[in-house]
């Protein structure tokens, strides 16, 4: 075991002891990344904000559940999407149906200037203006990786479904990033 494994080691046993000290490092360690996760699956900073806590009080709950396998990292993120997609069924009340049509407006989602703000944040914004649940299955796929199958099985609904609410979300930024870039109007 490496110098820096075996200081996360305990710190995360520091952690699972409730020592409050050990849970502020490892929070103020993974706020920023963390925060990032739930900015793309909330439409406000607010919501992220409220996400962020959530996921980090259930992290704290469960940390006893992780068991060392993979980085710690990578499970905290797996705990803060789970705890968006459950934000979203709560309070958003998302029906994550069989292919139903949102009209994905192309004004909202370019009420960004590139001028004004850098890139990163100006994409991120376009995904947070994609509509339900265009926006969720576009995160699931295009930025956390999951197979269509897995979201499939996590949200309960049709595969041939979840393809093309992916494929128009991609469509639509793609469309809106060419037309940004190129300093065109839509």
């Amino acid at each position: 075991m490496s110098k820096n494994q075996q200081i996360e080691a305990n710190l995360l046993a520091a952690c699972k002891q409730g020592d409050r000290k050990a849970q502020r490092y490892l929070y103020d360690q993974y706020k920023v990344y963390l925060y990032g996760v739930c900015l793309r699956y909330a439409k406000t900073k607010v919501e992220a904000e409220d996400i962020l806590q959530e996921g980090f009080f259930k992290i704290f709950r469960d940390l006893h559940q992780y068991k060392g396998q993979g980085a710690i990292q990578a499970w905290m993120r797996k705990v803060m999407v789970n705890t968006a997609l459950m934000n979203i069924r709560k309070y958003r009340k998302v029906k994550f149906s069989d292919i139903e049509e949102v009209r994905l407006n192309h004004e909202q989602l370019v009420d960004i200037s590139f001028s004004q703000k850098d890139r990163a944040d100006a994409v991120i914004s376009m995904i947070q203006a994609l509509p339900d649940p265009y926006q969720t299955v576009f995160n699931l796929k295009a930025i956390e990786g999951y197979s269509f199958k897995e979201i499939s099985e996590q949200l309960g609904i049709k595969e041939v479904s979840l393809r093309t609410h992916y494929m128009k979300a991609r469509q639509k930024l793609q469309a809106v990033l060419k037309n940004e870039l190129e300093g065109g109007k839509p």
